[in-house]
């Protein structure tokens, strides 16, 4: 069967605190991504950024004081790289915990601001989105605020579900979570564009439900608000695809095979099995799938080249911190979607021995049914 879409997948890119002194710095990981995915596959029908955009470096209850001159001058930094490598420009923005931390107190040069406002540049790229298509929550902590819970957008015929962390939540604690109204808004959007159960449905968020905590162990690590609820979206829709980023770094990178970011769960959402050293699905009975679009920033400093940043978060001491440096150890997603099947890619950015670049993980394939 033909083609029909192809997805890049950018997530956990965290530009730290000297990265977004101004002019602010785009990390390399992101930019080697983008250019490895286009040599790779060509350009993309649409590129998902999947948050934390900027960190939480050092602390995520120190560093919120980032001036609003400084967060657009990342945004179209970011935009401008990330969307060379999509159709028209095409990029779906969703929000990280940390993207909901860092700034959101005001500075002696600007009231406070949304941190997360990458909704022009998706009204340009993909149209406004009519009412019925978008959630908007009101925040309590900052009511003069409007922040998108979630929105659908279709590429090819194929449907995208963006879902943002409720920001009073993310206002207060490290997490975050999805609230209910946002999880109900998503199930029952779904439902409406999946009424048969066997469309392929890409749901994008940040926060983690399971993963591979270094590469064998499942961990769930959905911790905060209705977990019932969060699986329950899915439940009917056996081609249904959560994607998600927030885990990264080297407790959470896949070697070999491309199948350990692709996990199948039953009705009673549990992992089927292992999964780690498959290359497609057949023969698994599963009710839908979460898969990992990997994560551009490791943490221990051995795992980033020698380039590190000076100076961060408007300290007069000029500081290095080889923390902001070229990871090492970075990967990034890439999925194509044909008639009867997703193919996914997990790809490596860096030069760490056994997740250089050059070393090329085996496909997994999901068959539809």
């Amino acid at each position: 069967m033909e083609k029909i879409l192809t997805a890049f997948c950018f997530t956990d890119i965290h530009n730290q605190q000297s990265m977004l002194d101004y002019p602010t710095t785009v990390r390399r990981s992101l930019i080697q991504a983008k250019e490895l995915a286009m040599a790779e596959f060509g350009v993309a029908d649409i590129a998902l950024v999947g948050g934390d955009n900027i960190s939480d470096y050092p602390h995520w209850n120190k560093s919120c004081a980032l001036p609003k001159k400084n967060f657009l001058d990342i945004k179209q930094k970011m935009h401008v790289c990330i969307s060379e490598s999509a159709a028209d420009g095409k990029v779906l923005y969703v929000t990280g915990n940390n993207d909901m931390i860092l700034g959101d107190i005001g500075t002696a040069e600007n009231e406070p601001y949304n941190t997360t406002d990458f909704y022009d540049l998706m009204d340009g790229a993909f149209g406004a989105l009519p009412a019925s298509e978008r959630l908007i929550l009101v925040s309590k902590e900052k009511p003069r605020e409007l922040y998108w819970g979630a929105f659908h957008y279709t590429v090819n015929g194929i449907d995208f579900i963006g879902i943002n962390i409720d920001p009073d939540t993310a206002f207060n604690s490290h997490e975050g979570c999805y609230n209910n109204e946002t999880l109900l808004w998503v199930k029952n959007k779904i439902d409406e564009i999946d009424p048969d159960g066997d469309k392929p449905v890409f749901v994008v968020g940040h926060l983690s439900a399971i993963y591979y905590f270094h590469g064998e162990n499942l961990c769930e690590t959905m911790v905060n608000g209705d977990r019932t609820l969060f699986y329950d979206i899915f439940k009917g829709h056996r081609n249904a695809f959560y994607l998600y980023g927030h885990v990264h770094g080297e407790s959470s990178c896949y070697r070999d095979f491309s199948s350990g970011a692709v996990l199948h769960l039953n009705e009673r959402n549990e992992p089927l099995d292992a999964n780690l050293q498959g290359t497609d699905s057949r023969g698994k009975d599963y009710a839908y799938s979460l898969v990992h679009m990997g994560g551009l920033r490791p943490f221990g400093r051995k795992y980033f080249e020698e380039d590190g940043m000076s100076g961060y978060g408007g300290e007069t001491e000029v500081k290095h911190h080889p923390n902001t440096a070229t990871p090492k150890l970075a990967q990034y997603l890439v999925f194509e979607v044909y008639g009867d099947r997703v193919v996914f890619y997990i790809r490596n950015t860096g030069s760490l021995e056994g997740y250089d670049q050059k070393d090329i993980l085996k496909e997994y394939t999901v068959y539809l049914r």
